[in-house]
């Protein structure tokens, strides 16, 4: 999946209309995990394919349940890599975000992006 489907399919199912700096933070936290990845293995999900249908897609599912309010506030317990939290903070900049991870190797990539 291109990110022009990533944005189109964003559009699509959830109504999501991604700005240009959304879409760079988006490669940008795409390109770190991947590196990260290598080195760490803090996803099973390897490719930019998975990480874009199975990652961003599915945090972005959230937006569904919220409609036309999203919180103010948002707590992601057991983040692991950082989703859904990290691409919800991309998508509302103005959400105070905190991410909750006990293993150390994940916790410190969050801590990273």
């Amino acid at each position: 999946m291109s990110m022009e489907k990533l944005v189109h399919a964003a559009r699509q199912l959830f109504g999501i209309h991604l700005t240009g700096r959304q879409v760079v933070a988006l490669m940008t936290f795409e390109r770190e995990l991947l590196g990260w990845n290598e080195k760490f293995n803090l996803t099973a999900i390897r490719d930019v394919e998975g990480i874009r249908t199975k990652h961003f897609l599915d945090s972005f599912s959230c937006v569904l349940a919220w409609k036309e309010t999203p919180p103010r506030r948002l707590i992601d317990i057991g983040t692991g890599a950082g989703f859904p939290g990290i691409p919800l903070k991309i998508l509302y900049p103005s959400m105070r975000l905190t991410l909750v991870e006990s293993v150390g190797k994940k916790a410190n990539f969050c801590q990273h992006m």
